[in-house]
């Protein structure tokens, strides 16, 4: 015996059949927002399929995503509490370094309070500062360092970083190991990331080196803000000990 269907399911049927219904359906809620306060009724008869096969009404459904959301928010609040910390605190020691750097008195003590101020406040593990200068003209005496290399701007080395160079950011990622093996010779494979700056405009007058055992340390998606201050604070206190 075949089983009798009444009206009222036909016309659903026929109803859930046409095309655009469910999208008018959405538009209609989207619209009357208050549909089920007056209706409130209706939630009763609605099951939402969950994940764990069980069934769970309209309303612990919302409250479900509702926690979720309030979830994610609450993490995307806790990311952007710590980068402003951070941030702050990373300025706050851009700010000791520029007043350590720009107020020492002897070109000794620029250099002493510079890589100091590197390896214990920002805890980079090599420093590594190549000023370039003219072969052919000799440059001013400047006080010597194990960190320091004054580089003919000749020098068939720098080859290597003619691309970086260019760039009017600073570089932060893995240099190649040749790049590595000029700057940090014996250290080379203590340094698996690398932030250069390149000092001066123009042509340049030398790049600041920084190296780190990690390899996530200095990542290429990193902000050069700060960067490109430590850039300028350094050539400023160079320019004023050394004419180059």
């Amino acid at each position: 015996m075949k089983k009798r269907v009444g009206v009222k399911e036909v016309q659903k049927t026929q109803l859930s059949e046409e095309p655009g219904f469910e999208q008018q359906v959405m538009e209609y809620l989207r619209i009357h927002k208050d549909f089920f306060v007056h209706h409130s009724d209706l939630l009763s008869e609605f099951t939402i399929p969950h994940l764990s096969g069980m069934a769970t009404s309209l309303i612990e459904r919302q409250l479900a995503l509702l926690r979720e959301q309030n979830r994610e928010l609450k993490r995307q609040l806790s990311d952007l509490i710590e980068n402003a910390r951070l941030n702050s605190d990373l300025s706050e020691k851009v700010h000791k370094l520029a007043l350590k750097v720009l107020t020492a008195v002897t070109p000794q003590a620029m250099l002493e309070a510079l890589f100091s101020s590197l390896h214990v406040d920002f805890e980079v593990d090599n420093v590594v500062l190549w000023l370039f200068v003219d072969a052919k003209s000799p440059p001013p005496p400047f006080p010597s360092h194990p960190k320091i290399a004054l580089v003919p701007r000749d020098a068939p080395k720098l080859e290597a970083f003619t691309r970086v160079l260019k760039s009017a950011q600073p570089i932060c990622g893995r240099l190649t190991v040749e790049q590595r093996r000029h700057l940090f010779g014996e250290l080379v494979e203590q340094t698996a990331s690398c932030v250069l700056i390149p000092l001066g405009e123009g042509q340049r007058r030398g790049m600041l080196v920084m190296g780190s055992q990690e390899s996530d340390r200095f990542r290429a998606d990193l902000g050069t803000m700060f960067l490109n201050y430590l850039g300028a604070i350094i050539e400023r206190a160079l320019h004023h000990h050394w004419v180059y």
